[in-house]
Formats: structure tokens, C-alpha cells, sequence
């Protein structure tokens, strides 16, 4: 764990479920709090490295994370880039309290490919 995390509310537990995703502004990022079948939540950056393009709209089947516009696909576990360029989708530190979920965008930066 880094030192001095800050961790901002994202959205309330109740908002998503099991294998599906969300969109939040933390700290005037845009964030996509996914959360992959059988797994556990994850956040990753909500624009998409190939064209900044945002994922609010992008379609997850569970696992797979996929951009609307160009169809670049991402794993939902790893934020690894399945189909497009080598990249990955930059993750940022999440926790669950109570029934918040919460989120550290401090020092990360979001992830773009040329």
C-alpha cells in the first residue's frame, strides 16, 4: 500500500452487482468501477487509452470490457488490453466500507496509447 492514501466515495455498494460495472467522477477523474463475475470490484480509468474515448458507455459481459467506439477490449480483472494495442488500463486503489465503495486516484495516472 502507498503511504498517505486518500481515499474519495465513489458510489454506494447497492449501485452495481456482480458482473456489472459503474461510472463515477472521483476527484474529477472518471472512473469505471467494474466488477468481474466471481471476482471482486476493481477501478479503473474510465476513458480509454486508445482514443480517450469514454468507457461510461462501454459494453461488459462479465469479464470483458469492451469500448463502444473502436471496440477495444479489456480484461475486467487485470484492466490488460485483450484487443488493440499492448496497454493496460491504469487501476486505481479500491475499498469497500460498509456499504461505500472508495476509491485513491492520488499519483495515478490514466493510461493512453498513440
Amino acid at each position: 500500500m502507498r503511504q498517505n492514501e486518500m481515499f474519495t466515495k465513489a458510489c454506494e455498494l447497492s449501485e452495481i452487482k456482480e458482473g456489472k460495472y459503474d461510472v463515477a467522477a472521483v476527484n474529477r477523474v472518471l472512473i469505471l468501477i467494474v466488477w468481474p463475475t466471481g471476482s471482486q470490484p476493481r477501478a479503473f480509468q474510465g476513458m480509454c487509452p486508445h482514443d480517450n474515448e469514454p468507457l461510461a458507455d462501454a459494453f461488459f459481459d462479465g469479464k470483458t470490457v469492451t469500448c463502444r467506439h473502436h471496440d477495444w477490449a479489456f480484461n475486467g480483472d487485470t484492466g490488460a488490453c485483450i484487443k488493440g494495442k499492448p496497454c493496460t488500463l491504469a487501476e486505481y486503489p479500491l475499498k469497500i466500507e460498509g456499504d461505500d465503495i472508495l476509491v485513491d486516484t492520488d499519483g495515478i495516472t490514466p493510461n493512453r496509447v498513440a
